[in-house]
């Protein structure tokens, strides 16, 4: 357990280092505040008369599905950016053999990844939900704190899994650019079965729109997902590991 949190520290310290903290939290926050913005704005941005399809007037509930549905979109391509050199670019560069040559499991060096990575989103989420929700009080009205606050968690376990599923690819190849393209492919299409009958109950993809119909007070809840989610987290990091530990570096 030590040698875990030595190398998270190692870690989260690189992920400041190189401004993926900043960058991520950034980005994150300039979405946050942004999305009530334009909404509240869009009218002013586009005339009445240049517009083939009249703006309506958005509401609170409006502001945070939008938020939601930009986390599920933005976040997951930020997501698989961040994550996709995460271990292969420390095969390629070596870094890996040589931090492997110490007391150090395999194990531990996957998931003081994942935790590292988990750290800096899970930040840039706050960041980002404390922007959305203050503009959007101020601007629309109180969309509900625990409405608004259930509905990020939701998002902020889809982006894990967007990471935990990029970090496995990390582990499986050498390439960065293999990885982020096997990841983005294959969690695009989880996303797309979150429709499919029979699948849409236990999909991943399924958080995001459960999140939003949360944000919108309608919608089915979805328990099942939360199990399945997690349990898959769960399953690709393990994969990774145990993959990654039979690999030559």
């Amino acid at each position: 357990m030590s040698n875990f949190f030595v190398l998270f520290k190692k870690e989260f310290k690189g992920q400041l280092k190189t401004y993926r903290f900043l960058i991520v939290v950034a980005l994150f926050f300039v979405f946050g505040l942004g999305t009530p913005l334009l909404l509240k704005y869009l009218h002013v941005l586009i005339p009445a008369q240049d517009s083939v399809i009249g703006i309506p007037e958005f509401t609170a509930a409006d502001a945070v599905q939008s938020f939601i549905s930009s986390l599920g979109q933005l976040g997951l391509v930020a997501a698989v950016l961040v994550a996709m050199g995460s271990v292969a670019g420390e095969r390629e560069s070596g870094t890996a053999a040589m931090t492997l040559s110490k007391p150090v499991g395999s194990g531990s060096f996957i998931l003081a990844k994942l935790a590292a990575l988990s750290a800096t989103f899970g930040a840039a989420i706050i960041v980002g939900a404390a922007g959305c929700y203050l503009y959007t009080v101020v601007l629309f009205g109180n969309p509900g704190g625990f409405k608004f606050l259930a509905a990020c968690l939701l998002g902020a376990l889809y982006l894990l899994f967007c990471l935990a599923v990029t970090v496995m690819y990390s582990a499986f190849v050498r390439s960065s650019i293999a990885a982020g393209g096997l990841s983005f492919v294959t969690l695009v299409a989880i996303a797309g079965t979150a429709g499919l009958p029979g699948i849409k109950y236990y999909s991943p993809g399924v958080l995001v729109s459960w999140a939003e119909d949360i944000a919108m007070s309608g919608g089915p809840n979805s328990w099942w997902v939360l199990a399945v989610s997690i349990a898959l987290i769960i399953l690709v990091i393990v994969t990774g590991w145990r993959v990654f530990k039979a690999k030559e570096l």
